[in-house]
């Protein structure tokens, strides 16, 4: 075969694939994902450069001409096109639409939005180009933080073009410094016309150069080109050393809502949330150039406190499993304020002891080689500290921990989060020592209460409990304080009950809905007018949604007795999550629901009542799922069904 120069080459395939590729379908193209991997890898390239890792984001535009493989890349899209067409009958699928109208509507202008990331690792050679370039490969070993050979994927959920190119500066094994640069783009299946039976070609194509070998991974390596891209050249000039530059193509500034910061701005607040640890060890600087809005931030040890403080009143994840931006806020301030405390090789805390008065939760968020994975893990949750005073502390794992290790392998492929079911049954027991040895190590230093209701502020009760409980369903309860439907009987025994009538409801009874699934955990405390509740919500709730909340005291009757004695309903004056509160001020009597926006997972509930409750052992927590207000139907419309939870603890008194 004739050598060739590099270009875009889609290889053979026997499997048909369409534009909505699994690996790229669970990155939604929004900057955490993209950005958290970006910089992982490039900390972990510089570890191995023995260098603190020095990251930089450049966003600007550019010629599309300008892209390896335009040519090529143009002709393939329009070919995959008129095969997915053929495949669904002339009529692609929604999802498969969205992709393709997106890469028109970018290829429309003669200029194209790129987003490039810089760094100084240590380069891609051969051999780590291929494991970038391939799925479920990886060539960071036992060393890396990553581990599952997928995470190069994230980069494509920020490009409307599907399309990502790689240039880089390493040292051989003869210690000289050698360039490399492929591409990858991934966009669907086609026919080849050129070939005697029109062979189908496959989705995924690569900037390589043909005729030095059967395929781009053939183990040499040679197919690789030697020259980068021209436009990255400019950036490989301005590195001392060894470094890799990763270009976004078709940049979507994350598909960001009108409102929301610059994707600069964007890019600083992942870096500072989930790599906190990193930058304030000075293990990790980034800087973020936007050429068209002429913005440029940096994220480092001084500016730490400067970019997370817009997002410390965040009490909700952007997504499920990410830091949302209280945590890492508080994370932030225990690595700079707290006390640092040595433990083995590769293992530091940091401690913060906080304010009983401000109601705090215990926290111990774990971050591993710098970068932030979990605030939950189990034998470090706040249960496991009932006792002590509360704290807020950082666990830092580096190279040479064993627990690091374990951590590690329990992760999954983003990298957040502890699962003990992808370890086998020695490792969850080492794993669980070891954080027990922890734990205990904390409450040496931290100390106990020496009375834990000390800590209740005059007028609060803190409903915390001991456990987690389910709720239990209960099949169409009975309506409490006198909630029941006036009926006549009628011949047969059946009751008959008058439409006017339907739409009656007694006053002093809350009106019937659909409940969520959820937890709470509880505990009596003395008389007070407000409490709180910490609730873990188990059912995804509609962005549209909004939650009713409701107290009541039980009665204790069963609901099957003939003259159930009535439960209370409690009137309530103020409701807040700690970012959105909800007040019936106005009312004379209050209110015996409020509404608050709510989402699934761990919430916390601060409820204002009308009066002091005395008996907070009987008090009783609904939560009913409501439409936004101006889309409620008529109180009749709604169909009845409840679910509760009783506070656990001892009686008071």
């Amino acid at each position: 075969m004739t050598k060739q120069q590099a270009d875009l080459y889609f290889g053979p395939t026997h499997q048909p694939c369409g534009f909505t590729s699994g690996v790229v379908a669970q990155f939604d193209g929004s900057e955490e994902p993209v950005v958290r991997e970006l910089l992982q890898n490039s900390l972990d390239a510089a570890r191995d450069a023995k260098r603190s890792a020095e990251v930089r984001f450049v966003i600007d535009e550019i010629p599309k001409s300008a892209l390896p493989g335009w040519t090529a890349y143009q002709g393939v899209f329009n070919k995959a096109i008129a095969e997915r067409q053929r495949w669904h009958d002339g009529k692609p699928s929604h999802d498969e639409k969205t992709v393709i109208d997106h890469i028109r509507e970018t290829i429309k202008s003669p200029m194209v939005p790129v987003m490039l990331c810089i760094d100084n690792g240590h380069g891609l050679n051969g051999k780590r180009m291929d494991a970038l370039l391939t799925q479920g490969n990886t060539s960071k070993g036992e060393q890396g933080a990553g581990s599952f050979g997928l995470g190069h994927h994230a980069a494509f959920g920020a490009s409307n073009l599907r399309y990502v190119i790689y240039a880089s500066k390493y040292r051989t094994d003869d210690d000289e410094v050698s360039t490399i640069a492929s591409g990858h783009a991934i966009l669907a299946s086609h026919r080849n016309p050129d070939s005697p039976q029109e062979q189908t070609l496959a989705a995924d194509g690569y900037w390589f150069r043909r005729g030095f070998g059967e395929t781009a991974f053939d183990g040499t390596y040679r197919s690789y080109p030697k020259d980068p891209p021209d436009l990255l050249m400019p950036y490989l000039g301005d590195m001392q050393d060894t470094g890799t530059v990763v270009c976004v193509a078709g940049f979507n500034d994350f598909r960001r809502d009108e409102g929301d910061p610059v994707s600069a701005e964007l890019i600083c607040r992942v870096a500072a949330a989930n790599f906190s640890a990193a930058v304030h060890d000075g293990t990790l600087t980034v800087r973020v150039e936007d050429e068209r809005e002429g913005v440029e931030l940096s994220v480092a040890r001084e500016t730490l406190g400067r970019v997370l403080e817009p997002i410390s009143g965040q009490r909700r994840a952007p997504r499920q499993g990410q830091i949302r931006g209280e945590l890492s806020h508080q994370a932030w301030r225990t690595i700079s304020e707290g006390l640092l405390v040595e433990l083995s090789e590769g293992e530091r805390l940091c401690i913060r002891h906080l304010s009983p008065s401000d109601q705090p939760t215990t926290r111990v968020h774990v971050f591993r080689r710098g970068m932030w994975i979990d605030s939950q893990v189990q034998g470090l949750r706040e249960s496991d500290f009932a006792k002590t005073l509360p704290f807020d502390a950082v666990l830092m794992l580096d190279q040479g921990s064993v627990l690091e290790e374990l951590i590690r392998s329990a992760e999954g492929p983003e990298h957040r989060g502890v699962d003990r079911k992808r370890l086998e049954e020695g490792q969850k027991r080492e794993l669980g020592e070891r954080l027990g040895e922890i734990a205990q190590r904390l409450r040496s230093e931290v100390g106990e209460r020496e009375d834990r209701e000390e800590f209740t502020p005059t007028g609060f009760a803190t409903i915390s409990g001991h456990e987690l409980r389910a709720a239990e369903a209960a099949p169409r309860p009975r309506l409490p304080s006198g909630g029941g439907r006036d009926s006549k009987p009628v011949e047969g025994g059946k009751a008959e009950t008058k439409a006017s009538e339907k739409k009656s409801r007694r006053s002093g009874v809350p009106r019937p809905g659909f409940v969520p699934r959820y937890r709470s955990s509880s505990r009596a405390g003395g008389e007070a007018n407000t409490v709180e509740f910490h609730v873990m919500v188990d059912e995804e709730i509609a962005e549209t949604s909004q939650v009713g909340i409701r107290l009541r005291l039980g009665s204790g009757s069963d609901g099957t007795c003939e003259e159930p004695l009535p439960d209370t309903w409690v009137p309530l004056l103020e409701v807040s999550d700690g970012n959105v509160s909800q007040s019936s001020r106005g009312c004379d009597g209050g209110e015996l629901e409020l509404t608050l926006p709510l989402e699934s997972g761990e919430q916390y509930l601060r409820i204002t009542t009308m009066e002091p409750i005395a008996q907070l052992e009987l008090l009783e927590l609904d939560l009913v799922r409501r439409k936004p207000t101006s889309e409620q139907q008529p109180p009749d419309h709604e169909e009845a069904e409840s679910r509760h939870i009783r506070s656990q603890g001892s009686r008071a008194g």
